[in-house]
């Protein structure tokens, strides 16, 4: 069964990134991220490792030592350090206006969505003939009505790479938090990584949903799925949250034959890595393992965009480990 996973509405300034600088945290380290030295030399930059990457075969290994078996019951936080991992990484309090912008979204022309769709930030032009902001709408369920655009996000550092996918933003209710432009502007800011999770919840669903507060119902920020991101707010700290549930779905329910599910990803394998690396996450992290892993996936998107990740696979190695293997499987969600 496809589990909706909750951000509570509640724990949205905890998601503000820690400004306590780790005094004990030595070295910068990339990780995953590739640099582009070339460039300064004037010669052609290099490819970055996000373009293409090899996948690994088989199933994310645990960490040594540990097995495979699922568990029975709910996780045992008692044996584990109360000090938590937002409370040093990342060492910058940064507005999403001060992230990097890592690619440039445009609102493309054509789409193959059965709904209509907007080709324009003022839907000028759409794939239906009778087109303007008011007409070119779909209605999710009869209390919420949405307008579509399908977007390109290109990559600044390397701009042979680009991904297309879906954004939904509420026309009835109509909403003020937000709206296309700005949800473009955000996006430019999630890191090049994280822009496969959008693709991913396009192929399975509608993509993401920008939406009125009332259809959450119980005080919810967001909900993040392999087939759906709905949220009502664009912080950007909570979208690599719930796109961090996306990636976690992808790797657990699969998609053959590009990717195998693994079942045991949560349960035991997250597990273990929790207990060896003996740290929380955050104490939204606390509510079970999939949440942590969630806010891994922030904390990690996060240090990425400070260049502090060799901090965090100092003190928290194992789930480090783990998380990169599956932000790498979403990119088998590339045709």
């Amino acid at each position: 069964m496809m589990h909706r996973y909750v951000l509570s509405l509640a724990l949205l300034p905890v998601l503000a990134c820690s400004g306590t600088e780790a005094k004990d945290d030595t070295g910068a380290d990339t990780g995953g991220v590739s640099t582009t030295t070339e460039a300064s030399t004037g010669t052609t930059p290099a490819t970055p490792d996000w373009v293409n990457p090899e996948v690994p075969d088989g199933p994310i290994p645990p960490p040594e030592g540990t097995g495979t078996e699922p568990e029975e019951g709910d996780f045992d936080w008692s044996g584990i350090d109360e000090e938590r991992l937002d409370e040093r990484l990342p060492r910058e309090d940064l507005s999403w206006e001060e992230y990097p912008q890592y690619g440039t979204a445009t609102i493309l022309d054509w789409s193959d969505s059965e709904a209509c769709v907007c080709f324009d930030l003022d839907c000028s032009t759409c794939s239906e003939a009778d087109c303007s902001a008011e007409t070119c709408t779909y209605d999710l369920n009869e209390s919420h009505t949405l307008t579509k655009y399908h977007v390109e996000l290109r990559a600044t550092e390397y701009t042979d790479h680009a991904l297309t996918f879906e954004v939904n933003v509420s026309a009835d209710p109509p909403i003020e938090y937000t709206d296309i432009q700005d949800v473009l502007n955000r996006l430019e800011r999630i890191p090049v990584e994280y822009w496969y999770g959008l693709q991913i919840i396009t192929e399975f669903g509608n993509g993401i949903q920008f939406l009125d507060g009332s259809y959450f119902g119980g005080g919810a920020a967001a909900y993040g799925g392999m087939n759906y991101i709905d949220t009502q707010t664009a912080d950007v700290p909570v979208l690599l949250h719930e796109l961090g549930h996306t990636f976690e779905q992808y790797t657990r329910l699969g998609n053959p034959p590009a990717l195998e599910p693994q079942d045991n990803i949560l349960n035991p394998v997250w597990r273990h890595a929790i207990r060896v690396d003996d740290i929380r996450t955050s104490r939204y992290g606390d509510s079970n393992e999939w949440e942590d892993m969630a806010e891994f996936s922030r904390l990690h998107a996060l240090c990425l965009i400070e260049d502090s990740l060799g901090a965090l696979r100092a003190r928290s190695p194992e789930r480090f480990r783990i998380w990169e293997r599956i932000l790498l499987n979403g990119t088998t969600i590339q045709p």
